[in-house]
């Protein structure tokens, strides 16, 4: 059964790139885009059990981070970092829909052993946002 690809407008573009360290290439195949965003406001508990990497398609980056890093955005608090950026009131939704999906996902990956967690960054968003990210638990056998 395919994992569910659930992605968030970005709105901190920047505050990730720090957290993902191993690149996953993009799968050979069309793999379809990355999906659509959640609508702000939108429930955000939708929680897949870790697993593979999801394929990225050649349109997507991919990111996996590893063991050590998702067990520091946990103890660091990253999602409560990123609801607390200021953003302009339209956005700030969706802002805190982004950090409960990460929160949410940092969680379920550290129920598996050595678990990370997957970032996948749809640049071509076609639903009028800059990017998408969508979060993703992996199971520790997958992770360094």
């Amino acid at each position: 059964m395919p994992r569910p690809r659930i992605l968030f407008p970005a709105v901190t573009a920047g505050v990730f790139a720090g957290l993902c360290l191993t690149v996953v290439a993009p799968a050979g195949a069309d793999v379809p885009p990355a999906g659509t965003s959640q609508a702000p406001g939108a429930s955000t508990q939708v929680v897949v059990p870790p697993g593979p990497p999801v394929p990225v398609s050649p349109s997507e980056f991919g990111y996996v981070a590893t063991h050590a890093l998702t067990v520091r955005a946990a103890s660091i608090d990253l999602a409560g970092f990123v609801a607390s950026i200021p953003v302009p009131e339209q956005y700030r939704a969706a802002n805190l829909a982004l950090a409960d999906r990460f929160q949410a996902t940092v969680a379920e990956a550290l129920t598996s052993r050595g678990g990370c967690v997957q970032v996948v960054v749809n640049p071509r968003a076609t639903d009028g946002n800059l990017f998408n990210y969508g979060f993703f638990p992996v199971a520790g056998e997958f992770c360094d």
